[in-house]
């Protein structure tokens, strides 16, 4: 990999008002500076604003689902490293110079995809729903780095993947609206290994704090089988947004 590789960050956005201000942030305070960012959005509130405020590539397109967005933004990456990050993550500032280091490595390099630890983004959540979801989180980042010794990978929300393999592997299944991810990494798996950073990135429980953790579970569970057996899964989430300050 070349001695200072572009990032190509690419961020799927609806409405995402209240969350996309902390992302970009986070992307401007980073350390490694060779990056771009690419927003694919199809928002009908402030995000676009927000957006152009920051100076991202935007590219507007209709509402369909993350993974034709994914495709758009993957599409128009110029970089060698694609970064397939969710619009209510929260990154550490040395985070992209800690992915290139590890990609450039020798030891490294059959890697092709490598995710940060998540942690729990604390904004989202009630105090008394705030320790049950430290643990799930916990189960969570124990069973994603377990996954990835398997032809399975459980990554999602916050990925680094070399570009070379992406093109290799494909674009996203169009045809599945919840775990597109799966099967996507099932196929970029085929091409080298996923590893943990010790990094750590918030995430948001936002789905599973509002509708519960049962019930997104077996919506991801099944939408998990579906992806990977039958390459088609359509089911529409509600929107779940905190509200903007």
């Amino acid at each position: 990999m070349k001695e200072a590789p572009l990032i190509s960050v690419i961020i799927p956005c609806y409405n995402e008002e209240a969350y996309i201000k902390d992302l970009l942030e986070s992307i401007k305070q980073q350390t490694y500076t060779n990056y771009e960012v690419i927003a694919v959005d199809s928002s009908d509130d402030s995000t676009p604003k927000i957006l152009k405020k920051y100076g991202v590539k935007l590219i507007k397109v209709p509402k369909t689902n993350i993974a034709a967005a994914r495709n758009v933004g993957i599409k128009a990456a110029k970089g060698d490293i694609l970064a397939l990050i969710d619009a209510d993550y929260v990154l550490q500032k040395n985070l992209f110079l800690n992915i290139v280091k590890f990609f450039q490595k020798a030891k490294y390099s059959k890697v092709v995809c490598i995710e940060p630890r998540p942690r729990v983004n604390l904004k989202d959540l009630r105090k008394r729903d705030r320790f049950k979801f430290k643990i799930l989180n916990e189960v969570i980042s124990f069973y994603k780095k377990v996954s990835f010794f398997t032809f399975i990978p459980a990554a999602y929300g916050c990925d680094f993947c070399r570009a070379d393999a992406v093109k290799k592997s494909g674009l996203f299944n169009e045809k599945i609206d919840v775990a597109e991810d799966k099967e996507f990494f099932s196929r970029l798996r085929r091409y080298g290994k996923f590893k943990q950073i010790k990094n750590t990135v918030k995430m948001s429980y936002r789905r599973h704090s509002k509708e519960g953790t049962l019930k997104t579970g077996a919506v991801y569970f099944l939408g998990s089988v579906a992806a990977l057996f039958v390459k088609k899964f359509k089911f529409k989430f509600k929107s779940i947004r905190r509200k903007s300050k």
